[in-house]
This record gives structure tokens, sequence and C-alpha cells, in this order.
């Protein structure tokens, strides 16, 4: 054989490297060895993701893998003609002729449909078990309004679910950053599709809301970008939907297009279409916030003003209360002076001043007279106790021929018994003092 995978197959029949090639001619190789080895083909599986205009594009399913399918507008035409009012939606089951090629401009792989029809059950396996699942969960409630949780108005730190490389967590990062820098994004990692991705996106779930508060995380985003039923089943998964369920911090979901709809946006406490919606669903407009809070000034100005004009003319309506007040008041203070000063005039206050001092005048003669007498009196009395006090005073006595002796050390001598021979004594007399010696002692 002598096309793409010559070399793969025989290797050793090949002494030097091909010459290279150019995009085109590899894409033509690719296009003729499907044509050649596979041909025309029937498939069937589940109607996917159909945008149906005069062209029709979907995918088709079986739970497992997936292809894109085109189906030309001449080819629609015919269809509508042969099968007519019957078209294809969501979720059904169909077989589909056409040719598998390679449509070089996007380098994908996709059927060329021809025709297409009913297959057996009109819905496809993963279409049952998700309206079995959307059943089970709407009897329980799941969906009620009861259940959703009001979004934070102003939030400062978001955690965003998502994969780490996707288009979704981008969108939602520059949302943020252009409607409110200052809200902080908390990036979680998590598998989005495929093998493991329920078990991821609900491990994450659960992490986040255990340590929502410990973190500051006020709100959750899971989003992704759009695909088709296989590839967002994963957000259909119970695991997936009861995480989301049971978040205590409030979760807004945006898995897909506006035409998608996964069980986990149906329990979530509010739904949006795409990242960028669920980012601007969470964060405020700065550019809004700004021109309420400048409406917000006009309007307190305003009421500034008439607050302080009401309260301007209360106070001019209290000013005159109090200048009537006052000048009452003052009224009826004159009329009680003018009344005390006729009740002093008719008294004749000189009149009782003179009576006042004549009284005086004989209280201080009589007071004078008095203080003289008994002045005399107190004096003949002092005379008389000074006259005894002398005539029985020591020196009266000394007069008399009587003496008082001391002991050296100035004390009295009582008795002779107290004093020694040879000790100086000073004997006291009415005109002097006599020192001498003891010589002897005779008792």
């Amino acid at each position: 054989m002598t096309d793409l995978f010559t070399n793969a197959e025989n290797p050793a029949a090949v002494p030097e490297p091909p010459k290279p090639i150019t995009v085109s001619e590899v894409s033509k190789k690719i296009d003729d060895l499907l044509d050649s080895r596979i041909g025309q083909v029937d498939v069937v599986g589940q109607m996917n993701s159909p945008k149906l205009g005069n062209h029709w594009y979907f995918s088709l399913t079986d739970g497992d893998s997936k292809i894109d399918c085109a189906m030309w507008a001449s080819n629609v035409s015919k269809h509508k003609g042969a099968r007519g009012d019957w078209v294809p939606k969501q979720g059904d089951q169909v077989v589909v002729r056409g040719r598998v090629g390679h449509y070089s401009k996007f380098g994908k792989t996709q059927l060329y449909v021809e025709k297409i029809k009913r297959y057996g059950e009109t819905k496809g396996k993963l279409q049952q078990e998700y309206e079995a699942l959307l059943l089970e969960f709407r009897e329980a409630g799941w969906f009620d309004e009861v259940h959703k949780k009001q979004l934070p108005e102003y939030p400062g730190k978001i955690a965003v679910i998502t994969s780490g490389t996707s288009a979704a967590m981008h969108d939602v990062i520059e949302t943020t950053r252009r409607r409110m820098p200052s809200v902080e994004l908390v990036i979680v990692n998590a598998r989005m599709q495929g093998d493991g991705s329920p078990d991821s996106v609900a491990n994450a779930i659960a992490k986040v809301d255990a340590h929502a508060s410990d973190m500051g995380i006020d709100a959750i985003i899971v989003t992704r970008g759009g695909g088709g039923l296989e590839e967002l089943w994963s957000f259909n998964d119970r695991r997936v939907v009861e995480a989301a369920f049971h978040c205590k911090t409030p979760i807004v979901v945006a898995i897909g297009h506006e035409s998608d709809t996964s069980i986990i946006e149906l329990v979530a406490d509010h739904r949006a279409s795409t990242p960028t919606q669920a980012a601007m669903v969470l964060v405020p407009d700065k550019e809004e916030l700004a021109q309420l809070v400048s409406h917000l000034e006009t309007r307190m100005r305003s009421a500034c003003v008439r607050n302080i004009e009401r309260k301007v003319t209360w106070c001019d309506h209290v000013y005159s209360k109090i200048q009537l007040a006052v000048a009452k008041h003052v009224h009826v203070c004159r009329l009680i002076v003018s009344s005390k000063a006729e009740q002093l005039a008719a008294k004749r206050p000189h009149t009782l001043l003179q009576g006042r001092q004549r009284k005086l005048l004989t209280t201080q003669a009589s007071f004078g007279s008095a203080c003289a007498s008994y002045i005399t009196n107190t004096s003949a009395k002092l005379h008389s106790l000074h006259a005894k006090l002398d005539a029985i005073g020591p020196l009266k006595v000394l007069e008399r021929g009587y003496s008082l002796t001391q002991d050296s050390e100035g004390n009295v001598v009582r008795s002779a018994s107290t004093l020694k021979e040879g000790e100086q004594i000073r004997t006291v007399l009415a005109d002097g003092e006599v020192e001498s010696e003891v010589k002897c002692i005779h008792e």
C-alpha cells in the first residue's frame, strides 16, 4: 500500500525518511483513506446538541463515544420531502447513512449524513437516564425555590470550580477583573468530563464548602464550556447533584450553553447560561456601584439641604416663641418690681434707719456703763486676791526670819538625813543667798 500508514505497517521497506508534504496534502490523504477504508456506513446513535438550520449539525453518541455529523441543505430538503414533518430532536435514537470524511479547514473527522431516520425507541439511553434522574429529583423537591440560598450582594472571595486550562476559567477571571478587581478568585482545578469527573467535581464542591468559612469564601461558581450530552454527563451524575444540593455556600452553576440544561443547574442556587454570566451574577459592577454612590450622594445632599431648611424654619419658630415668652416674663417682672417699690416706699426706710440709730446709741451707752462697772468690781477683787496671795507668799515667810535650804542639785532640803558631810548647800534668805559646806550633821 502506498498510503499514509505505509511507514507504520512496514518501516523496514523505507530506506530513508519520506519527503515532507504540506498540511493540505496530509488532509487529502486522510480524507481519501477514510473514504476508501470506511466508505458509506449506517450509524445508530443518540441525537445530541442538534443545530437545525439550513444545514443540520449534530453529534451521535452511544454513551461511550461521539462523532460529529453534518447534513447539507440539499440532503435536508430531500429528508423533509421524504419524512414529512418529522424533525429529530435532542435525545432521539436515530440511524444515519453517510460517508466518513476529514474536514481539512478545522482538522476534524466527521460523518457527512445523506439520510436520517428513527431507530427503535425514540430516546437514547443517556436521554432516558437523564429524564429518569430529572423526575426523581423533581419529585423529591430538590428544584424547589425554598432550597435556594440568597446570593451575596458584595462577595469578597469566590471559589471557581472548573478546569484550570479552560476558556471558562479565563472568561470568569476576565469578567471579574473588569467588573470588580477587588474580588478575589480561588481557582479549584477539577476534571470536568470523562472518567473520574463526577468524583472530582463532587469532591471539589464538598471540600470548598467545608472550608468556605475558614477561607472567607462567600460563593462558589461551577462552570465549563458547552458540549454534547455525554461530555456534560458528569453534571447529571447523582454524586455531583447531591454535592451541589447539600452545599451550604451559595452556588452558581454555568454548564454548557443556553440550550444545554444539566441537573446540577436545576439544584443550584442560581443558573447562568455562560461562565461570563455566572461571574456577572455574583460580581458587582464597579461602574454601576460608582453611579449608585454618586446617585446616593446627590440624594443625601438634597436630603441634608431639606433637613437643614426644616431645622432653620423650626429654629425661627422657636426663636419667635422664646422672644414672646421673654417679653412676657420681663413685663411680669416689671410689675413685681413696681409693686415691691411701692411697698418699700410705704415703709419709709430712712425713718426705720433713724429709729435703729437711736436704739443703737442707747444700747451703746448702756453697754459702756455696764462695762465700766464690771471693770471696777473686777479690779477691786483682783487687788484683794493679790494682797491675800502676797501675804502667804514665800518672800513674806522669809522676811519673818525663815530661810530655804537647797542641796547642790537645787533640790529643797526637807530633812538633815538627806545631806552628807562635805556637801555644798545653798541657803535662800529674804535679801539674798548663802552657800556653805556641811561640816557635821546632828539629828
